[in-house]
Parts: structure tokens; C-alpha cells; sequence
């Protein structure tokens, strides 16, 4: 998750929204030419936006520090101790 005033896409994107368990607005963003995942926005963060990881030339200076939907993870899929983990969507927010 990153400030969306850090982040600039360029390009065509398609986007699918819907609405969640939670009563936010999701929006994902994808590329129309193949549906590679790109971006998603959440109405109850609306100053920030996950980045999928795929779509990074270079992640390497990126170290996990929350996971959401820890519940859904591959079972070797190992976390540090150090990352703060919600099995589903979180009640938080980033403002708080």
C-alpha cells in the first residue's frame, strides 16, 4: 500500500468495482489487453493504493510489513515476525 500521490500510472487500464463485505467501494485496475492485475483503491483508504507486485520493474527495496487476508496464504508461505498480519479486511484505515 502506497500514498496515491506517490504513485503515477501510465498507460490503459480497464477497471472492475465492486462493493465489499465491509459496504466499501473496490476498484481494480488491469490491463485490458491481457488482465494482468495493475492497481486496487478502497473507498475506506481513499489516499492510498495497493500496487501489485508483478507489475514493479524493481521490488527489491520493498520489505512486506502487513498482510490482509493472511487466512488465504500458501501454506509455505513463511512471514517474519515482524509483519502485522489480519486474517480478512481490517477494521483500520490508514488515517488511523
Amino acid at each position: 500500500m502506497f500514498p496515491a500521490s506517490a504513485v503515477s500510472v501510465h498507460g490503459r487500464l480497464s477497471e472492475f468495482r465492486y462493493v465489499s463485505d465491509r459496504r466499501s467501494e473496490v476498484t481494480k485496475a488491469f490491463c485490458p489487453t491481457c488482465g494482468s492485475p495493475v492497481y486496487g483503491k478502497n473507498t475506506r483508504a481513499p489516499d492510498h493504493i495497493t500496487l501489485t507486485l508483478g507489475t514493479m520493474d524493481d521490488a527489491s527495496g520493498l520489505d512486506v510489513e502487513v498482510v490482509i487476508f493472511e487466512r488465504d496464504k500458501a501454506g509455505w508461505d513463511q512471514l517474519g515476525d515482524s509483519v502485522v498480519c489480519f486474517a480478512t479486511q481490517p477494521d483500520w484505515t490508514p488515517e488511523g
